[in-house]
């Protein structure tokens, strides 16, 4: 199994972006849940726009964990992780 330097850590930052993207879709959600309360946040456009922002840097955040522990893992060697971080840092510059 590949991974493990930092305990994994990567896939906790990856669940991060994934649960806080789950969380801006639904944020207009009027649904209410088993315990009375509204599925959704009702933030405001500014609000969100910003949580997008951040969601997408989390994302690349994730990402570059990965490689990073991989890296600690022996799973890549330095060359392999400065092209795959090059790589995941030259999509994030083109957005």
């Amino acid at each position: 199994m590949s991974g493990g330097a930092f305990d994994y850590n990567c896939f906790k930052i990856q669940s991060f972006a994934e649960e806080l993207q789950h969380k801006i879709d639904i944020n207009n959600d009027y649904t209410i849940d088993q315990f009375g309360d509204r599925l959704g946040e009702g933030y405001g456009l500014k609000t969100i726009h910003k949580l997008e922002k951040a969601q997408y840097i989390i994302k690349i955040a994730g990402k570059l964990a990965r490689e990073i522990e991989w890296l600690y893992s022996g799973d890549h060697g330095e060359h392999s992780v400065c092209g795959l971080i090059d790589k995941i840092l030259s999509k994030m510059e083109k957005s």
